[in-house]
């Protein structure tokens, strides 16, 4: 973890909140998962959607896809945008090397899924 994380007892709880990021980082710390989660909904609160869908994406079953809630909805609409723009770059041979994280892909398929259950 950064030194800039170290908190101490007089920091701001904003300051405190957004250094859970550093947490998903930081190999030793146990729960990266829940640390990802809070410092996705603090970036997107913050309106920094791209850095909340990287860390909701981080963030496992924490992010949880059947929630319907404003937060879930947006990140999907992000992530599949995301995933949208990739997979044509990807076709359209616009750069060498664009890659598709699988949390991202895995995000889209338990969404079709959702969408064959619900119909």
């Amino acid at each position: 973890m950064s030194q800039r994380c170290k908190l101490t007892s007089d920091e701001s709880f904003v300051n405190q909140i957004i250094c859970s990021e550093a947490y998903v980082d930081d190999p030793g710390f146990p729960q990266k998962d829940l640390a990802a989660s809070l410092a996705s909904k603090v970036f997107y609160y913050l309106e920094e959607y791209e850095e909340a869908l990287r860390l909701a994406l981080e963030a496992g079953e924490k992010f949880d896809l059947n929630e319907r809630s404003q937060y879930v909805e947006t990140l999907v609409h992000k992530c599949i945008d995301k995933y949208i723009e990739k997979r044509v770059a990807i076709v359209d041979r616009k750069e060498e090397g664009i890659q598709i994280d699988p949390k991202m892909e895995g995000v889209i398929t338990k969404m079709f899924d959702r969408c064959y259950q619900d119909h």
